[in-house]
This record gives structure tokens, sequence and C-alpha cells, in this order.
């Protein structure tokens, strides 16, 4: 979690100085920090084990630079069995945990915030096209609604 107040100290910096050639964060060539939504529901999407591509995804381009985000846990995870775990990731460009590390169902309660794996210390850059996408494994789920929210800086060409 302490890596999110470097990640706004990030964003505001790149929103209020300008870029080479006078341009601004917000003018054309230079898109700045961008921030994409992925929700994984149980009632919409299911909780088999594998990887699950939400109906509410988003296609992250070829050559983002992943730099921290947050997922918030709306509605505990559940499963039957105690052992079931969640991972984040994208669909091809990274890995299915290059988001978020399998996490235990423990951990994944109602009203959990916690903190994406890439930052400005670590990005993440994304070889190919990809959406993102949860993987369960271990056990099936039965409940759950996770948000994720990812920031990251569009691919430059």
């Amino acid at each position: 979690m302490s890596s999110l107040p470097f990640i706004f100290q990030a964003i505001r910096e790149l929103v209020a100085s300008p870029v080479a050639g006078g341009l601004t964060p917000d003018a054309g060539s230079f898109g700045g920090v961008q921030v994409a939504r992925a929700r994984y529901s149980f009632a919409t999407d299911g909780g088999v084990i594998g990887p699950i591509t939400p109906a509410l995804t988003v296609s992250l381009p070829a050559g983002a630079i992943l730099v921290g985000g947050i997922v918030h846990v709306r509605d505990a995870v559940l499963a039957p069995a105690g052992s079931a775990t969640v991972a984040i990731g994208t669909t091809a460009g990274s890995s299915a945990s290059a988001l978020l590390a399998a996490t235990a169902k423990a951990t994944l309660s109602a009203n959990a915030v916690l903190p994406l794996v890439p930052t400005n210390a670590i990005p993440v850059r994304l070889t190919a096209t990809g959406s993102v996408n949860f993987t369960v494994a271990t056990a099936a789920l039965t409940a759950g609604i996770i948000d994720a929210w990812i920031f990251f800086l569009p691919a430059v060409p």
C-alpha cells in the first residue's frame, strides 16, 4: 500500500507539468496516465477454476506501461472449499498474475482494498494487446465482486 502515494504524486506531476514541445499531458501526442477498469462478478462471470475474462473488462494496448492500481472487493469472494485463490493479469502481453499474484479468498473479504503489483518502481510493459482477466485456482468460487483499476501509460508510437 505504501506505493500508492508515489503513484498519485507521479500522476499529479504528469498533469501539472508541460512536456517537450510545450504540450500538456492532455495534448495530442502525449496521452498521460490513463485508468482502466475491470470487474469480476460471480453473478455475471461464474466462478470456475481457470482464467475468466469478465464481461466488464478492458483491452490494454501493446506497449502500455502499467504503473499501478488498486483492487476493491465489493462483495466477499466465497468458495465451498477454504483454499480458493484469485489472480489478476492479462490475456496476452503479460502473465495471468502480472497485476495481482494469487491471493487467498480470506484476503478478498468485503470492502478489502489491495494494491496491484505494478508500481512506479516496478512497472510492467505489455508485449501484446491483452484484456484484463481473473484466474481462479484451487477451488471454484460461489460468490464475489472484485473491481480492479489499472493505472497505465499508453504506448507511444
